[in-house]
């Protein structure tokens, strides 16, 4: 057990910000038996070894070697013995190295405190780079006595692919901002709402150069507060009274605070507030934007997108409490007050949201920069080299290389070399001021800078036909106002598809004669339709989603018939969930007929299953799972639900579970092409496979592969570029070309900016196109203009429309892009058929060729074969990543053609 008295407390001091920093691990060991002692591999790991690594903390970091092409290793494991009281603390950092990231699924650092952990995931990156976590932002796994009793902590790296390659991790510290973030803790959607949110707010600081901690209101009551100068409360219901008096206690000693949204009647007297009341809005975008007032505090932004669902009205209650800006809706409509201020801190009336991050950033600084000064100072020094946010650059110099390497030969090329200059010279300004300490002042030129950077950024991408382009939209309205103004925006971004959740597992958008009416379909009418006649206007295709069997929506009496009638879950502790149980034939029949209920009634190009799956690995364990399974197996289970749970049967249980999703898949899939052959059936399904086999039953790439799908959208929501790109690769090696994969990017977790890297790094794995969550103003008003400047400047074909090719190679296999060693690749291509449209295909024509990752042709390799037909090609050596591409035009029974194109997996032939 490493003893406190070997733990050191730092104080770090620069550009007026400070830090208190505890070292929990430097890794100065004298010799790879000292390490081994120390960080005892588990479960089954490689010993640790020391590595050199010349930092700040020393010489030397502990390599954690990955030796993922064992079958029987899982994740490589590390554990540390300690003791360690880090409630003050807010963020935990460190310095982490991986040598190949494609093979690691992701890392994960935990906290071992009485009988459970503290837990955070993070993405790993080729190289070194520093990890910062907010404690806030951790989940708990058990029941974990608490930061103060911490006794151990664990790093592991994630098996993703059989692959060997290898971590290290230096200067394990726990640090303590002057400005901490606070956000609820606890179980349930509040907490996560909380948690997620604390994640977001410190991203937008992050982008303007302010760090913090992140606490949790336990810490609060605890007081932790002491000693930070401001803390933001970015969400906290139901506050008790042991926090609000620390937080009361916290002000009185002079600290400042900033309340988002929820807050108590004795905390809104300490900002000047009266009248705090909810209010839900009444109107499409009453509370889209937040409108400043930009004499009332230097640095104030001129506005944020916020599209707020509900807030928190309020009015001054005296002279001395100042509002900063009003929530404004996009006609010019004034809401009232969003955000006030006064000696003790600031208010704002709801949670600050996703997208707009520079802007929030930008005025979550001039509200801490008023009370913290310092805080200009730190900004400002980061802005002057810090390119967070331009792309996946790290520095301005960085972007600007980009954009002189890229910005030749584009049709803008003009515009992006105007851009580079403006940039510079910006930064040449911003420079000076920062010299001349004008700190506010620097920071609207280093912002000038970084939004040329931007601007030449977005410009520098190019767009790629055969693509699908698409996006969620969780609400079903289509957040835009109106359905036609959503097929409107998405067509002006050159998309060409929406998939909006239209119905669950107990409430439908639509007029279902099978399951409950929406409040929405009560006060909007039906959603399906509206947006069927919108999206054909526009020219958008309709994938209406279902989530399934979640009743979480679903109106109480239909729930308390369900539970009346034995067809809830329950996980193996006998606990109710608000869930269909999969096994229930009666639930099985519901999910099936509702599916095809949409099927039949409207004019839909496809359905997408999403939730398609268990809540978790602890359910359903009912006793009609029961039933059924014994009646599966042909015998008695002797010890109900122990042995399916984590006993002898646990195997053969994970099986049965994945069996009950996968036949509703199968029964709509056949079933709804019998009705409309041409319709596609899809599916959003879960990034990591295949663990979601054993942990929720979803086996999505077997039904790829069965035909039961016709393309699949896998939930790639990483906010590491790295995890992403790791993801569909390994994606697009697991589905081959069986479907067409569209990778999904969470814009909601992103910025505008990242969402387009994302997309780039997506067809450079070899995928088919993207699908973005979630559809709304921030994406719609912000995000899709600036994608159709050049990313997505061209409309595209659907590469599920075109006929069914198929692509084969004796070297195909799972990996995510096959290796050529020999000078050519033989290649087959197949047209297996002219494939389902609404209008029978009487015909194809068109050539195969060779392209890159891109869609660029790099040379024609012959005619498309006739049907039934194959062509036998050797494709010859080619530089860099390569796609086999048929390409042509089918020709229809009523005398109309359409443009195709259909791809195969990526190659790359091996440098020699």
């Amino acid at each position: 057990m490493r003893s406190i008295g070997t733990i050191c407390v730092a104080l770090l001091v620069t550009v007026g910000w400070a830090a208190e920093i505890t070292i929990i691990d430097g890794f100065e060991y004298p010799d790879n038996a000292a390490v081994r002692q120390a960080w005892v591999p588990a479960e089954i790991a490689a010993a640790p070894e020391l590595i050199a690594h010349e930092s700040e903390g020393g010489k030397w970091a502990m390599k954690m070697p990955c030796d993922f092409t064992r079958a029987d290793v899982n994740r490589s494991v590390y554990d540390f013995s300690c003791k360690l009281d880090l409630t003050r603390p807010g963020a935990i950092t460190f310095d982490f190295y991986c040598d190949d990231p494609a093979p690691v699924n992701g890392c994960t650092i935990y906290f071992r405190s009485g009988e459970g952990w503290y837990a955070a995931g993070f993405g790993p990156e080729k190289g070194w780079r520093r990890v910062v976590i907010g404690k806030g932002t951790f989940r708990t796994e058990g029941s974990p006595a608490g930061w103060s009793k911490v006794d151990g902590v664990r790093i592991c790296a994630w098996r993703g692919t059989e692959k060997d390659t290898y971590c290290a991790v230096d200067n394990l510290q726990a640090r303590s901002e002057d400005l901490a973030l606070v956000a609820a803790s606890g179980a349930g959607t509040e907490s996560r709402t909380a948690s997620e949110t604390a994640e977001r707010v410190s991203d937008f600081l992050s982008e303007v150069g302010v760090p913090v901690s992140v606490l949790t209101d336990q810490d609060v009551a605890a007081g932790a507060l002491t000693g930070h100068k401001m803390a933001i409360f970015v969400y906290s219901p139901a506050m008790d009274e042991a926090t609000a008096s620390a937080v009361e206690e916290y002000v009185r000693a002079g600290g400042k605070i900033m309340f988002c949204y929820s807050i108590p009647p004795r905390i809104a007297a300490l900002l000047g507030m009266a009248d705090v009341t909810y209010k839900g809005h009444t109107t499409d975008g009453q509370f889209a934007r937040i409108v400043f007032d930009q004499k009332a505090l230097p640095g104030l932004p001129a506005m944020v997108v916020q599209d707020s669902w509900n807030i928190q009205s309020f009015r001054p209650a005296d002279a001395n409490t100042k509002v900063l800006g009003d929530w404004q809706a996009p006609d010019g409509t004034s809401s009232g007050p969003a955000v006030c201020v006064n000696e003790n801190g600031a208010y704002l009336g709801h949670i600050l949201t996703g997208g707009d991050g520079q802007a929030k950033g930008q005025f979550l600084l001039a509200v801490v920069g008023h009370f913290v000064p310092g805080a200009w100072e730190e900004a400002a020094q980061t802005a002057l080299t810090g390119a967070k946010g331009v792309g996946p650059f790290t520095t301005l110099a960085a972007a600007e290389d980009y954009l002189v390497r890229n910005g030749t030969g584009i049709p803008k090329a003009q515009t992006v070399a105007q851009k580079l200059a403006d940039a510079r010279d910006a930064r040449a300004r911003a420079t000076q001021l920062v010299q001349e300490k004008r700190y506010p002042e620097a920071l609207v030129a280093a912002g000038a800078a970084r939004a040329a950077l931007l601007e030449g950024y977005v410009l520098c991408h190019r767009s790629r036909d055969g693509e699908f382009r698409a996006v969620w939209n969780h609400s079903g309205t289509g957040d835009c106002g109106t359905w036609d103004e959503a097929m409107q925006r998405l067509s002006a971004g050159n998309f060409n598809a929406v998939v909006p959740n239209m119905w669950w597992g107990g409430v439908a958008h639509y007029d279902s004669k099978l399951l409950p009416h929406s409040t929405t379909f009560d006060s909007r009418g039906d959603q399906i339709a509206q947006c069927v006649e919108a999206g054909k206007r526009y020219g958008i295709q309709v994938h209406p989603w279902k989530v399934n069997w979640n009743l979480s929506t679903a109106p109480k009496s239909f729930v308390d018939q369900m539970r009346a009638e034995g067809r809830l879950q329950k996980d193996y502790k006998g606990e109710e969930y608000s869930w269909l149980c999969p096994s229930d034939p009666r639930n099985f029949q519901l999910e099936l007929d509702t599916m095809l209920e949409v099927v039949r009634n409207y004019d839909v190009d496809g359905v997408h299953f999403d939730y398609i799956r268990y809540p978790d690995g602890d359910k359903c364990y009912c006793d009609g799972c029961r039933e059924r399974f014994e009646k599966f197996l042909g015998a008695k289970v002797a010890d109900w639900p122990r042995d399916c749970y984590s006993g002898a049967l646990r195997a053969q249980y994970r099986q049965w579970r994945c069996d009950q999703i996968t036949r509703l898949v199968k029964a709509t899939s056949e079933q709804a092409h019998q009705i409309k052959p041409y319709l596609r059936i899809s599916a959003a399904v879960f990034s990591s496979y295949p663990g979601c086999k054993d942990s929720v039953g979803q086996d999505w790439v077997m039904w790829c592969k069965q035909g039961w799908l016709d393309f699949v959208c896998p939930m790639d929501y990483e906010t590491s570029d790295t995890a992403f790109r790791n993801s569909v690769a390994r994606q697009v090696g697991l589905v081959g070309c069986a479907v067409p994969l569209y990778s999904g990017v969470g814009h909601f977790r992103i910025s505008d900016e990242q969402t387009l890297g994302q997309i780039e790094i997506s067809r450079a794995q070899g995928s088919d196109g993207i699908i973005i969550f979630n559809m709304g103003r921030p994406l719609a008003e912000a995000c899709l203009p600036k994608l159709a400047q050049g990313v997505t400047s061209q409309k595209a074909l659907l590469p599920h429309d075109g006929p069914i090719v198929r692509f084969a190679t004796p070297l195909d296999d799972n990996e995510a892009m096959v290796k050529v060693t020999a000078e050519t690749l033989p290649v087959e291509c197949t047209l297996a058929s002219l494939g389902n449209h609404r209008q029978p295909a009487t015909g194809a024509r068109g050539a195969v060729e060779l392209q890159d990752l891109s869609g660029v042709t790099l040379a024609r390799l012959g005619d498309l074969p006739a049907v039934g037909q194959k062509l036998s090609l050797d494709v010859p050596r080619t530089e860099g990543a390569i796609r086999v591409a048929a390409v042509g035009e089918l020709q229809f029974a009523d005398g109309t053609s359409q443009r195709f194109i259909v791809r195969s997996r990526p190659y790359v032939f091996e440098t020699r």
